[in-house]
């Protein structure tokens, strides 16, 4: 099978959601097809990492994208009353070269990840189209702007208004709609509905390691861990109303617990809590695996979210206990008190909080996250979803295979 991939972002370093997933699936499909990659990077040092995707394709073409040309295509968006997101991902260079590729390419199916990228399709499409979704951005841009105040929350209500007419859209035109989750599935309505099928993420379990802590990691402990790219508005939110709802109520009855956030690109709203007791901010550290290990517990206090969390399948894959709001719990099916610990107000998750550090026994309840994840989240179980339902839609299945489609649909 010849597969021509659209991804928005280029899918390495594998060290963020949407790059994660991407990566699997590149590197699953291109040791069993031949594939053709095309993809964006936001800086010349990440269009470098092209070089340790080339072995898992025929070829790579990655283009770096400017804030002018983001600005500048946002702006033709709006002109134009199309959702922004295309708009900040439109280039009529990358156009030109995927237009060349599928005059020469002779490809079987496309691979879309990501909604922005099926702009660069023509219709009537030449070939099947296969799209990732992965999550349903226009319910996260709705989240957004009921979160938000005027002037922002107009801009915001307008992109989920514009984005939810153009994943509809493309739900009717693709041979097959993906999603990550059944919630995420439930929200496409329209012709295309009846085509989306549930393709979850898989996690990597990690070797036990046995090496010492850090010294300067000791220091922090006890410490609830948030691990996120700290520049993405769900996971400002989230360390936000965790350090000013949640973390004081804890620190009444626990003043020794700290709250350690780890991840690239702080903005000014994460680096400022730092300035609160107990808080320590990292920005970008060699390597999060130090830190998950020397958590007390890991929080996902998600007020804003959609799709899986990757990091509680990091964390369940190491056995790590899990306070996380409903939201991220209900995606990746985990049930409160069997897999982790759910609560939505302040004061029931400071109470979780502090019952995992009162009662060792209780953290030992939740030591099952490795067999969880598993059971459930194994990548190569779900990107041989992904193969069947590519094939599928390239006419190279029988259609008896249908009831792979009904199984991935599932799932």
């Amino acid at each position: 099978m010849k597969i021509l991939f659209l991804a928005h972002r280029i899918p390495y370093p594998p060290n963020k959601g949407e790059k994660i997933r991407a990566f699997h699936e590149l590197k699953f499909l291109g040791a069993r097809h031949t594939v053709d990659l095309f993809c964006f990077a936001d800086s010349r040092e990440e269009a470098r990492h092209i070089d340790a995707l080339k072995k898992f394709c025929r070829h790579t073409y990655v283009e770096t994208r400017s804030k002018v040309n983001i600005l500048a295509g946002a702006a033709r968006s709006f002109l134009r009353g199309e959702p922004l997101s295309c708009g900040c991902f439109f280039s009529s260079k990358f156009q030109t070269e995927v237009v060349r590729a599928l005059a020469t390419g002779f490809y079987d199916v496309v691979f879309v990840y990501c909604s922005s990228m099926a702009q660069y399709l023509p219709l009537p499409l030449p070939v099947p189209v296969v799209m990732d979704f992965v999550d349903i951005d226009s319910a996260k841009w709705a989240q957004y702007a009921r979160s938000s105040s005027p002037p922002v929350s107009w801009l915001f209500a307008r992109e989920a208004r514009e984005l939810a007419r153009y994943e509809e859209e493309w739900a009717a035109a693709s041979s097959a709609t993906i999603v990550t989750t059944r919630q995420e599935a439930s929200l496409l309505h329209g012709e295309g509905a009846s085509r989306v099928a549930v393709v979850g993420n898989g996690v990597e379990i990690p070797a036990e390691n046995k090496a010492a802590l850090p010294e300067e990691i000791r220091e922090l402990q006890p410490y609830a861990l948030f691990v996120g790219t700290m520049d993405y508005l769900p996971n400002v939110d989230a360390v936000e109303y965790f350090a000013e709802e949640i973390l004081p109520r804890v620190r009444e009855r626990h003043p020794e617990m700290g709250f350690v956030i780890v991840g690239r690109d702080p903005v000014r709203r994460v680096r400022n809590l730092a300035s609160k007791p107990g808080i320590v901010v990292t920005g970008t550290v060699p390597e999060v695996e130090s830190y998950l290990t020397g958590s007390t517990a890991v929080v996902a206090p998600f007020r804003i979210a959609q799709g899986i969390q990757n990091k509680l399948l990091e964390a369940l894959a190491v056995g790590k206990p899990i306070v996380s709001t409903s939201g991220p719990a209900a995606a990746i099916g985990a049930k409160h008190g069997e897999t982790l610990l759910v609560a939505d107000a302040p004061q029931d998750f400071a109470n979780a909080l502090v019952a995992i550090l009162e009662d060792p026994a209780l953290c030992g309840r939740f030591s099952n996250g490795v067999d969880f994840v598993r059971r459930n989240f194994s990548w190569h179980e779900k990107l041989s979803e992904l193969e069947q339902l590519l094939l599928r839609a390239a006419g190279l299945l029988p259609n008896c295979d249908e009831v792979v489609l009904n199984r991935a649909r599932n799932s």
